[in-house]
């Protein structure tokens, strides 16, 4: 399984309330790991911008809001270096937001990146995707999503959702990287979906194989099996009863060629839960060694 690092962490911020939780999670992320910190926000632009009359004041008034971005982080930098004694990279950049994060985290070879969600429904939900849809699903690296009730700093309670059919398992290294640092309990939480017709004793040697993983790494951790025909849903509430504080998931993307949405449990699970949520995208070709006979992927 690939091995995961976090040496240097970017948030990208649109001064919003999520936006500014999480810079509080990644400011407190880059100084537990010792890690480079990155500020990022883009002022979106799209391609109607210049196509007007008066190109020469469109271009003067561009500036001056990116002149204001950069003063905002700055002020921002400055109170994270204040708090937290880090020297955080400031940067503007005007484009499309999920793009320019995408290409930044890309160039600078981030490891994680930490960002603020509003959650989406609807129309939105189903078919456009917000920018954080976007960028957890075309970031390289993990994403951590957060809404506005993940105020505590910090990771104490990680689950991570195994289904019955098969997967990556390079998110429970992801998994495992942050709660040794973080000192976190681990909760594997096997899904089994009702009227499922796979065979739960493989079920169960998947569940004892990311077991025996955990075990290893002599952190705490419990392991539980909940039964539900929304497994998005039984991850969720199964993570609010034990307040957890983060779910680690795999985005379960399709092909870029098909546009690489997310599957309907990570797009669930990113949309709704109120829990911090660190999205993994699995390497192409790398499954589990385990063949349990079914043919679609793992969450």
């Amino acid at each position: 399984m690939k091995a995961f690092k976090i040496t240097k962490v970017l948030i990208p911020t649109d001064f919003s309330e999520t936006g500014r939780l999480a810079i509080e999670h990644g400011a407190f992320m880059a100084k537990l790991f010792k890690a480079d910190l990155y500020l990022l926000h883009v002022l979106e632009v799209n391609e109607y911008t210049y196509d007007i009359p008066e190109p020469i004041l469109r271009l003067t008034n561009l500036e001056a809001v990116q002149g204001i971005a950069m003063r905002k982080l700055a002020e921002i930098a400055e109170g994270i270096r204040k708090d937290h004694g880090l020297i955080a990279k400031t940067m503007s950049s005007t484009g499309k937001i999920a793009s320019e994060v995408v290409s930044y985290a890309d160039e600078n070879k981030i490891d994680i990146i930490v960002m603020g969600t509003h959650g989406a429904s609807g129309f939105e939900e189903y078919f456009m995707g917000s920018n954080a849809h976007k960028i957890v699903t075309r970031a390289h690296c993990p994403v951590i999503t957060i809404q506005t009730q993940a105020k505590k700093l910090g990771f104490t309670e990680i689950v991570v959702p195994i289904d019955n059919k098969f997967h990556s398992r390079e998110k429970i290294n992801y998994a495992l990287e942050l709660a040794s640092h973080y000192s976190a309990k681990v909760h594997i939480l096997g899904l089994i979906e009702s009227h499922d017709d796979n065979d739960e004793g493989k079920f169960n040697i998947k569940l004892d194989s990311v077991e025996e993983i955990v075990k290893a790494s002599g952190l705490p951790y419990t392991r539980k099996s909940v039964e539900g025909t929304n497994l998005a849903v039984s991850a969720m509430e199964y993570s609010k009863t034990i307040n957890a504080d983060l779910i680690v998931i795999n985005t379960d993307q399709e092909s870029e060629l098909t546009g690489m949405f997310m599957g309907p449990f990570a797009k669930q699970i990113v949309n709704h839960s109120r829990i911090p949520v660190m999205s993994v995208k699995p390497t192409e070709g790398e499954f589990d060694s385990i063949n349990l006979g079914g043919n679609a992927r793992i969450y």
